[in-house]
């Protein structure tokens, strides 16, 4: 379509060359030819008059749109292709600090491992267990006073806005309840974080938070039960009970993982879906001046694949 358009305009741009080259030379003969072209134009038929004035208008009506139509595809198809080429560059580009950002946490983690002593102990999981239980007796705003590492501004709450039963399906999300009665959703705009394991685990906690939360429909394949020790095989819930039996999970290290220091943590820990069975995520947690900065999962391991058969 694109080569038609531009031999027609083409066409059409040598149809307007020859009729300004024969107007220049019109002129020049003009004078000469003058009684001639009369005589021409007295014995010319109607017909061959109204075919020459339509010539005149078709060149009039079509001539300027070639003048603009190719510049136009010209210039659209270079800006296409331009930022086709930016967002392929941009792409290639995420996906190379991606890969670059994954080498240096896996290095990052395993240099931790092999020199330091894992520091998630008993009172960290305590904390995670106690922050499950909260969220199954919906008293999300005792949230923060489990939280001893986290800290909110005064006359402001960590709240829930739950999922609306309606749709193919929705979340439920954490918020902040402002002294105004106005629902803020990027909660760590106000949150502060202890720049230390259990700040870092805290802020894990709370990102993570939302697997667990009322959800609906569709989005129950986000649904994840965390496995902080083999106690909790117990509180794995089931889509559908199919007899699975949890003793086949029993000789697995489920025991979470902290490493690090000075704004940078790597944390790994297990969960189950139905979905996929038991896996352990492994993220860095990043801590900036006492604000969360980001967290970034590199990598996902699946210890025991298990699939409910359910497709919602």
């Amino acid at each position: 379509m694109k080569t038609i358009l531009i031999v027609y305009a083409a066409s059409w741009l040598i149809l307007l060359f020859v009729y300004i080259i024969s107007l220049f030379q019109n002129k020049k003969s003009k004078k000469k030819d003058g009684a001639f072209e009369k005589f021409l134009n007295k014995h010319k038929s109607t017909k061959e008059k109204i075919l020459d004035k339509l010539v005149y208008v078709i060149m009039i009506v079509f001539a300027p749109l070639v003048v603009f139509v190719i510049p136009y595809i010209l210039i659209r198809n270079m800006k296409t292709k331009k930022q086709t080429r930016i967002r392929e560059e941009e792409r290639e580009r995420s996906e190379r600090e991606e890969k670059e950002h994954i080498a240096v946490c896996a290095t990052n983690y395993s240099v931790l491992v092999s020199e330091k002593q894992n520091q998630c102990g008993d009172d960290y999981i305590r904390i995670a267990k106690s922050l499950k239980k909260l969220v199954d007796k919906k008293s999300y705003q005792e949230t923060i006073n489990l939280l001893d590492k986290t800290s909110l501004p005064a006359a402001m709450k960590l709240g829930v806005r739950e999922c609306e039963h309606k749709g193919a399906g929705s979340g439920s999300r954490l918020i902040i309840e402002t002294a105004k009665n106005v629902s803020e959703d990027n909660i760590f705009n106000y949150l502060k974080f202890e720049d230390s394991p259990m700040g870092a685990w805290q802020a894990y906690l709370l990102c993570q938070m939302w697997h667990y939360l009322p959800l609906w429909w569709h989005a129950n394949y986000d649904k994840r039960d965390y496995i902080y020790s083999r106690e909790d095989y117990l509180n794995i819930t089931h889509f559908i009970d199919r007899g699975f039996n949890v003793d086949v999970l029993k000789d697995f290290n489920v025991n979470p993982e902290i490493y690090g220091n000075d704004g940078k943590y790597y944390i790994s820990c297990c969960f189950w879906t139905d979905f996929g069975g038991l896996k352990r995520e492994y993220v860095e947690v990043s801590i900036k001046d006492n604000r969360f900065e980001g967290l970034f999962v590199f990598e996902e391991k699946v210890i025991y694949e298990y699939q409910c058969g359910i497709m919602f």
